[in-house]
């Protein structure tokens, strides 16, 4: 009978573990050949992680007993400490994805975050507390308060890019990274006087693209052509000629075609990338 709860006991650790790993690793394989969180919209490392969790939780709710999954009278200490972690865990997944995501979703998996939160105080309410008042606890509240009022800063307030974004932002000017050959032929742009300065293949925070650097006017636009279209990150402004979105980063300017031509401008300035944007959507477009 020892033997059996040991069993038991090491099988409820191993389950969730070994389900969690599966997928972490088989999300991590899948989107090293196809851009899985770009279409998702979130950052990889953060979803991987929350779905990851989230496996996890349901092998474990899966696992338990019907009558251990909620608070109820006569429940031991241990158990509510596990009923607890569970419900922590759940807030977890609900937070990393939130805080992952730089799509419009991410504003839902807030308010499931807070819901989880609410959650978590009501069964952690279960438990027989011994507390008593000390002089130090005010203190200990208003410094809480304020940790919690800048880690709300921090998060809603960050400008959260989609990593192909940061990483063509990144790679804009001298500090290049090194390019694979080729997969694409280079767009003809001399018909704005753009002369191609160098191409190649380079892996954009996830999304495999070709670049091409371009000379206008002494200085360098850099083009990058992909499979799919390029996320657009959040406070991108919509245009209609060509149709697409732009954007300006810490001075730099992003623009994107309709929807099937898949490239990305970076320029010096928007008037820059206007003009290589309506070259490359009449070209790529026809």
């Amino acid at each position: 009978m020892s033997e059996r709860a040991t069993r038991s006991s090491a099988a409820r650790w191993i389950a969730p573990i070994a389900a969690a790993a599966i997928v972490a690793i088989g999300l991590a394989i899948a989107s090293a050949f196809y851009p899985i969180p770009i279409l998702i919209g979130a950052q990889p490392g953060g979803l991987i992680a929350a779905l990851a969790l989230a496996t996890a939780l349901a092998v474990v709710a899966l696992m338990a007993r019907p009558e251990a999954r909620k608070p109820r009278v006569g429940m031991s200490r241990r158990e509510l400490l596990r009923l607890l972690a569970w419900w922590v865990g759940a807030f977890l997944v609900a937070a990393l994805l939130a805080y992952a995501s730089w799509k419009a979703w991410w504003v839902l998996a807030v308010f499931v975050a807070i819901g989880l939160l609410i959650k978590v105080i009501q069964v952690a309410s279960h438990l027989e507390h011994n507390i008593r008042f000390q002089m130090w606890m005010p203190f200990a509240a208003i410094i809480a308060l304020f940790v919690l009022i800048i880690v709300g800063i921090q998060v809603f307030g960050r400008m959260n890019l989609p990593p192909p974004i940061t990483s063509a932002l990144a790679a804009y000017g001298p500090n290049a990274p090194a390019l694979a050959p080729a997969t694409r032929p280079a767009p003809d742009l001399s018909s704005i006087n753009a002369q191609l300065q160098q191409s190649g293949d380079i892996d954009l925070g996830g999304l495999k693209t070709t670049k091409f650097t371009y000379d206008f006017h002494g200085s360098g636009v850099d083009v990058y052509l992909a499979s799919i279209g390029f996320p657009a990150p959040r406070g991108s402004i919509g245009v209609d000629d060509p149709p697409g979105w732009w954007t300006v980063v810490d001075g730099t300017a992003f623009e994107t075609g309709p929807k099937g031509t898949n490239f990305l401008v970076v320029a010096w300035s928007t008037e820059v990338a206007d003009r290589f944007a309506a070259a490359l959507a009449q070209q790529l477009g026809s």
